[in-house]
C-alpha cells in the first residue's frame, strides 16, 4: 500500500509532479484543465496558509494521442505498487484483486495519521470551480460503518456552510443508513482504496463489507465514528447524515455517477482531522481526461476484463480499452479468434455488459494497448466496410458517457479488425519487422556486430 503523499513524492522525484503556489485567481479548475489538455505533469498547489494543498492529475492526466512515455494508467499504476513503467493489463489485474472477496478478514489497523484540528470544513479551503458559489470536495471516499462492517463509496461534493456538506454518492449505500447516523469522509487516501470504491461501485458490489474485499486486507485502516477508513488519510471528516435526497441537484456530475444511480445527502460535520500540509486530490469535473473519468474507464475495463475471460474458460483477450478522450464511447479490444464466429459472439457480449459505450473495435491479439495507431492501422488493413463493419439498429439503446448522443437511442457498430480465421495463411500479409524486411546477410551481419554496437539485450528479445 502506498500512501497518497507517498505517491506524490514519488511522482515528484520522477519529474512528473510539478509544484506552483496555490493562486486565488486564475481559477484553480482552469489550472487543472490546461494541465489535462496539454497533457502536463501532475499539478500541486501548494499554500503557506491553513488552506489545504491541491493536487491535479494524480490518477491520469495524460492521453494516447501523440508519442510519450506516459500513458493514461502509468500514474494509476504507480499508486497501486505495480511498477513505474506499468503493463496496462497488470493494472487491471491489481484493480479487479482488489474487489475480490476474501474467505477470511485480514485487517491492520494503525495510528492514524491526521490530528484533530479546531477548523472547520470551509478554512480548509477547498477550492471553488469558476461560475460556481461554493467549494468542492472531489476524489474521496465514504465511509459507513455497520455491525456487520464498514462500507466504502466514491463521494464529491460542495460545501454548503461552515461544517455542512451537500454530497453526492451512490444511491445503493443509502439502504446502510439513516437521519442522524454517522458517517465519514476521507480525502487524500491511498490509490487501492479510491480505485475499490469505483470498481466495487460500477460492478454493483456495494453490499460487501470492505473488511471482506481485497482492499480491506491491502489498505491499513483507522476506526472512526462512521467506521473504519484508510488510516494515512489526509484529511477525515466525521458527520451525521442530516437530511437525504434534500430537493437540490448537483450542478455537476463526477463521471462514475454515469454509470450508477446517485442521491444526494446533507452531512453535518461534527470533526475535522487533517496531516500537517494536508493535500488532497481534486478534478475538474465534466472535463476529458479528468483523474474520475479516469478511474472510472480504468475501472470498468478491469470488470469487463475480468468478465470475458473469465466467461469462455479460457483467457483468449489479451487487453482490453477504453480511451477516456472519447468519453468512454469506444472499446477496443485485443483477442485471440477462438473459432469463426467469435468475434461477433464477444462484441455482442461485451455490449451485453456495459451501456457506456457504442462501437466495439476488435484487433488480433499481437496488438499493443501501448499504440493506438497500430489499432488505427488495422482497421484500416484488416477491416472492409462492407463485411467487416456492422451496425445495429437505429432503435439501440444509448450509450450513456458518449456526448455526442441526441436523444434515447442509436446504433451500435462492432467493428471486426482481426485477420479472418479462415483465410488461408498466404492471403495474411506478414508482420513487418527487421527479420522480414531486410535481406539474410545483412541481418547476419547485425547479429554479428550487435555487442561491439553496445547492446546488452538478446538481439531475438528486440528484433
Amino acid at each position: 500500500m502506498t500512501a497518497f503523499r507517498t505517491h506524490l513524492e514519488f511522482l515528484r522525484k520522477t519529474d512528473d509532479c510539478c509544484s506552483l503556489e496555490r493562486p486565488d485567481s486564475p481559477s484553480l479548475q482552469v489550472i487543472a484543465s490546461e494541465a489535462l489538455r496539454a497533457d502536463g505533469p501532475t499539478v500541486r498547489l501548494g499554500t503557506a496558509d491553513d488552506r489545504v494543498d491541491l493536487v491535479s492529475g494524480v490518477y491520469g492526466g495524460v492521453d494516447q494521442l501523440r508519442r510519450q512515455v506516459q500513458y493514461p494508467w502509468t500514474r494509476l499504476g504507480i499508486g497501486l505498487g505495480v511498477d513505474r513503467d506499468a503493463a496496462y493489463v497488470d493494472v487491471l489485474e491489481t484493480i479487479t484483486d482488489l474487489g475480490d472477496r476474501v474467505d477470511e478478514r485480514d485487517v491492520t489497523y494503525v495510528e492514524r495519521a491526521a490530528t484533530a484540528t479546531d477548523r472547520t470544513v470551509r478554512a480548509l479551503g477547498f477550492p471553488t470551480p469558476p461560475g460556481e458559489t461554493w467549494p468542492h470536495l472531489t476524489l474521496g471516499l465514504l465511509s459507513v460503518g455497520t455491525d456487520d462492517g464498514t462500507y466504502w463509496t466514491p463521494i464529491h461534493g460542495t460545501v454548503i456552510d461552515q461544517n455542512t456538506i451537500r454530497a453526492r454518492v451512490p444511491e445503493a449505500i443509502t439502504d446502510r443508513f439513516t437521519h442522524d447516523d454517522a458517517v465519514t469522509v476521507a480525502l487524500g487516501v491511498p490509490s487501492e482504496a479510491l480505485a475499490a470504491t469505483h470498481l466495487l461501485t460500477n460492478t454493483d458490489r456495494l453490499s460487501t463489507p470492505i473488511e471482506d474485499r481485497g482492499v480491506g486486507s491491502t489498505v491499513p485502516v483507522i476506526p472512526t465514528a462512521g467506521g473504519v477508513v484508510p488510516s494515512s488519510s489526509e484529511v477525515v471528516l466525521e458527520a451525521t447524515v442530516a437530511a437525504t435526497q434534500p430537493d437540490t441537484r448537483s450542478e455537476k456530475r463526477a463521471f462514475w455517477e454515469r454509470l450508477v444511480d446517485a442521491t444526494t445527502l446533507t452531512l453535518e460535520v461534527s470533526s475535522v482531522f487533517a496531516r500537517d500540509d494536508a493535500v488532497v486530490p481534486f478534478t475538474p469535473l465534466g472535463v476529458p481526461l479528468a483523474d474520475d473519468l479516469q478511474l472510472a474507464a480504468l475501472t470498468l475495463a478491469a470488470r469487463l476484463y475480468d468478465r470475458v475471460n473469465s466467461y469462455w474458460g479460457v483467457s483468449p483477450v489479451e487487453w482490453l480499452l477504453l480511451p477516456a478522450a472519447g468519453r468512454l464511447g469506444i472499446c477496443i479490444v485485443s483477442t485471440e479468434v477462438l473459432y469463426a464466429g467469435f468475434e461477433w459472439q464477444l462484441s455482442n457480449f461485451l455490449f451485453s455488459l456495459a451501456d457506456c459505450f457504442d462501437t466495439v473495435v476488435l484487433v488480433d491479439e499481437h496488438a499493443s494497448p501501448r499504440d493506438l495507431g497500430q489499432v488505427l492501422g488495422d482497421i484500416w488493413v484488416k477491416a472492409h466496410p462492407a463485411r467487416d463493419w456492422l451496425f445495429s439498429g437505429s432503435d439501440a439503446p444509448v450509450a450513456r458517457l458518449p456526448t455526442y448522443s441526441r436523444d434515447g437511442t442509436g446504433a451500435r457498430l462492432y467493428v471486426d479488425a482481426t485477420w479472418d480465421p479462415r483465410w488461408d495463411e498466404e492471403y495474411i500479409a506478414p508482420r513487418v519487422s527487421l527479420a522480414e524486411s531486410y535481406p539474410p546477410t545483412l541481418r547476419a551481419a547485425i547479429r554479428g556486430s550487435w555487442a561491439d554496437f553496445g547492446f546488452d539485450a538478446d538481439p531475438d528479445d528486440v528484433l
